[in-house]
């Protein structure tokens, strides 16, 4: 039954129940389940109890996906076949406004987190395709750590979205149109040069991003102090999650997005921030990562459809949970 309910994650937020799951709720009982406050059709109290509950413990199910599970159904996959993600130290004033009302940072030692996300990924394509017939792109992506309200009504850490961009025109817009997320077309590259890896975005001419990641420090442990005791517990504490949010404040809720992939190992380094317009125009002007994490050659799993809590007015908070 867990196989049955977690191949709706394809579009949670609208589910019609086949009849082999209705006979199992509850006999003779016609129901087209929708979640999201669409109408539940059923023809006997009993039958709309019964749809519920499934309902209530699909998306349970959903919301407690190990980072390390794949997807199940309709989804995205694809290789990341390198990933920096840049953290950077950041007091909590500074990212307080970017958080939805219902929300809270997440601290670590008193301090806020902000990263830029750099991935290449390679043979990116619908679930049942064969990998010959992906294609390849960069996308970087700005985020931070919150608690966030789901739709099963827990508060859950969740990577929040500060701003998405990506290097190809067409696929922002059929990611636009699937998921939602509201990616920016920039020029985003990776360079590779004898003793370090360049990222670097742009628009037009205008630099908005840039580090320079040192290939000497790249090793499973941190050389040089860190905020965090070591690599594991830094990942842990950042890569631990298996859901990306984005929030839509004119709709008044936040939209959720699975992301899972492959157990990997970690590797950690240092890195020198020539540019973050990003962290500039929130204030933030001492710009100086506390470490990279990196990983090659990963499968990731990337859901097409995502679940949508409301976000009712509140004053946002600050949660120091490690």
């Amino acid at each position: 039954m867990g196989e049955r309910l977690l191949h709706f994650q394809l579009n949670p937020n609208r589910v019609c129940m086949q009849a082999d799951f209705r006979r199992m709720l509850v006999t003779r009982t016609r129901c087209c389940a929708t979640i999201r406050g669409l109408a539940i059709q059923v023809n006997s109290h009993e039958g709309m109890l019964s749809a519920q509950r499934g309902c209530q413990y699909m998306m349970k199910v959903l919301s407690d996906l190990t980072p390390t599970e794949p997807l199940h159904g309709l989804h995205m996959r694809g290789i990341v076949t390198r990933r920096f993600l840049v953290t950077y130290p950041i007091p909590p004033e500074a990212l307080s406004p970017t958080v939805p009302p219902c929300g809270e940072l997440v601290l670590h030692n008193g301090l806020a987190w902000a990263s830029a996300c750099f991935v290449h990924i390679a043979r990116m394509r619908p679930s049942f395709m064969p990998g010959s017939v992906g294609i390849d792109f960069n996308y970087l992506i700005h985020r931070t750590l919150a608690r966030l309200p789901y739709p099963d009504g827990k508060m859950r850490n969740t990577v929040l979205v500060l701003e998405a961009n990506i290097n190809r025109p067409l696929l922002g817009l059929i990611a636009r149109k699937m998921t939602g997320v509201r990616f920016r077309v920039r020029e985003i590259t990776l360079t590779d040069l004898n003793d370090a890896w360049i990222v670097r975005m742009k628009e037009r001419q205008e630099v908005l991003y840039e580090t320079e990641i040192y290939k000497d420090s790249i090793d499973t442990q941190f050389r040089v102090p860190s905020q965090f005791t070591s690599a594991s517990a830094a990942d842990r504490f950042l890569l631990g999650i298996s859901f990306g949010a984005q929030w839509e404040p004119d709709a008044g809720q936040i939209k959720l997005l699975a992301e899972t992939h492959d157990p990997w190992e970690t590797y950690v380094g240092q890195c020198k921030t020539n540019r973050h317009a990003l962290l500039k125009s929130l204030g933030v002007h001492h710009q100086s990562a506390d470490h990279v994490i990196t990983m090659t050659d990963i499968p990731h799993y990337f859901a097409l459809r995502g679940m949508v809590a409301a976000c009712p007015a509140a004053s946002s908070a600050l949660s120091d949970k490690s």
